[in-house]
């Protein structure tokens, strides 16, 4: 490679920020043409420099782009997608240049995070409630899952609203807390809690939607510092990046299908034990452990890898997932003295001889359903309702780009006809 090309590989693999476009055509191995031809079709974002002449790119994406169009195919779908909505990066989590960790860190809570990725003041309307949207029968019922009575919240909701097909960034912005309560009301409160925690003051929307989702969980009476456990655990899952669920979302919004119908696609690819149901097993298995039993033989038959084991391993994250060790700490607090908090470390040494991969966040997420005594598919409830934030930001987002962009070229490898194997 050339100097030039040793001086960009070296700016992507270490602590510089932003490449130019001679930069990023070395690195690719492409003319500057092609690098432009990227970023007119939403491969690569770019950015102006101080100059105002000068394209920039974020180096972490070409890394990206790089290592995806030369590492061998393993059969997963490979792409990248400019976002301005949140970064995700080893040990970082930034949504709209702030680092997450330490907004939260600093009081902010979900609304405010959810405000923010939607660029918006919903003051008023976190605090405003749906109540006689969803039909008596629907909200008493037990037969329905947590996942289904979304769907069919999101479904109702959108039926009543007049505006669902209006894609303004004005609109959604004013339907997304719509979208989050319909979700929350759509479950029962639990056998014994009360109706909901004590509510914040006039004008406040501090954990607006941890007061109400609380007893919809669980029966145990919470103080400020559990409501604002469960709070926290919603800000920080709000995003992250184009997972799975998000990034079916953005499809659905590609074809310009409505908010409630793009979190209903957000929906569908969450309904699986890879996705938002992970911490339930992390909820069993501290069970098991303050049980008396043996964690690390409970897995056995998960096989060796690290990704069958609850808590632990991240795509991403290698060394840490920075929401692991703030929600963590949110518990403790929230639970001050509590025998059961040595649970967690016991976990963790029993499982320690099978990975060595480091926790993440939902096992922080199974720690905080079980010291709540909530059952343990509670963090599947409190992911989509979190994750419903993001859902509508990338919506969002995705409104503002050229329609049916994310259509994937498919390479047929199955039978041909007759007549065209006998011409091969």
């Amino acid at each position: 490679m050339t100097a030039a090309g040793d001086a960009s590989r070296t700016d992507i693999d270490g602590a510089g920020g932003w490449l130019t476009a001679a930069q990023v055509a070395e690195v690719l191995g492409v003319k500057r043409e092609t690098v432009y031809a990227y970023v007119s079709r939403g491969i690569l974002h770019r950015r102006l420099a101080l100059d105002g002449r000068t394209s920039l790119f974020d180096r972490q994406q070409v890394e990206d782009l790089r290592r995806g169009g030369r590492s061998p195919s393993t059969g997963e779908l490979r792409t990248v997608l400019a976002t301005a909505i949140t970064r995700v990066a080893e040990g970082s989590l930034v949504v709209r240049g702030r680092d997450l960790v330490q907004l939260v860190d600093s009081g902010s809570g979900f609304e405010a995070v959810a405000d923010l990725i939607w660029q918006a003041d919903n003051t008023e309307l976190w605090r405003a409630s749906i109540d006689g949207e969803l039909p008596e029968a629907f909200t008493v019922t037990g037969m329905m899952s947590v996942l289904d009575r979304f769907r069919i919240a999101v479904a109702i909701a959108a039926a009543a609203d007049p505006l669902r097909h209006d894609l303004s960034a004005a609109v959604v912005r004013r339907t997304a807390p719509r979208l989050v309560r319909a979700m929350v009301d759509s479950l029962p409160l639990v056998d014994g809690a009360d109706a909901e925690p004590s509510g914040p003051s006039a004008g406040e929307t501090a954990m607006v939607v941890a007061r109400r989702l609380w007893p919809r969980l669980t029966a145990q009476r919470p103080d400020r510092d559990r409501l604002r456990a469960l709070d926290i655990a919603l800000a920080l899952l709000a995003d992250h990046g184009l997972a799975t669920s998000t990034f079916a979302v953005r499809v659905a919004a590609s074809v310009r299908a409505d908010p409630y119908a793009a979190v209903g696609a957000g929906l569908g690819a969450l309904d699986g034990p890879l996705h938002g149901a992970a911490s339930g097993e992390v909820h069993r298995s501290l069970a098991i452990v303050a049980a008396g039993g043996d964690a690390a033989a409970d897995l056995a038959g998960r096989g060796p890898s690290p990704a069958s084991i609850p808590g632990f391993g991240h795509t991403i994250y290698r060394s840490q997932d920075p929401r692991f060790a703030a929600l963590c700490a949110a518990v403790e607090r929230a639970w001050p003295g509590d025998v059961r908090l040595r649970v967690l470390d016991q976990y963790r040494r029993s499982i320690g001889t099978r990975t060595e991969s480091a926790p993440n966040v939902d096992l922080a997420l199974g720690f905080l359903t079980w010291m709540a005594e909530m059952d343990p598919g509670a963090g599947e409830a409190i992911f989509a309702v979190s994750r419903c934030a993001g859902w509508v930001g990338h919506a969002m987002e995705e409104y503002e780009e050229r329609p049916l962009r994310l259509r994937p070229r498919g390479h047929y490898v199955g039978p041909l006809p007759i007549d065209e194997r006998t011409r091969a």
